[in-house]
C-alpha cells in the first residue's frame, strides 16, 4: 500500500503478482519488500517483477489496458 498508493486488495494482488512472476511464495516477497523499505538491495528479479506489475495496476486504475508504452495501438483506438 506504501509502494503503489492503494487499497489492501490492489495492494495484495500486486504482491501476488509479483509472487507468480518469480516463481516464489507469497511471504518471501513481503519480506522481500520490507527489507527493501528498510534499505536492503532488492533482489533483480523481484525488482523487474514489481516494475510490470506497478504498471499493470497503474494501467488498470486509469482504465485502459496494460499494453507497453512503445508498442503500437491497434486500428481504431487511441
Amino acid at each position: 500500500m506504501v509502494l503503489a498508493p492503494c487499497l489492501r486488495g490492489p495492494a495484495r494482488s500486486l504482491l501476488v503478482d509479483v509472487a507468480r512472476q518469480c516463481n516464489t511464495e507469497l511471504p518471501d516477497v513481503a519480506v522481500a519488500v520490507i527489507a527493501a523499505w528498510e534499505g536492503e538491495p532488492l533482489p533483480r528479479l523481484m525488482q523487474r517483477a514489481l516494475r510490470h506489475a506497478l504498471r499493470r495496476l497503474y494501467a488498470e486504475d486509469r482504465g485502459c489496458d496494460s499494453r507497453p508504452a512503445d508498442e503500437p495501438s491497434g486500428r481504431g483506438r487511441p
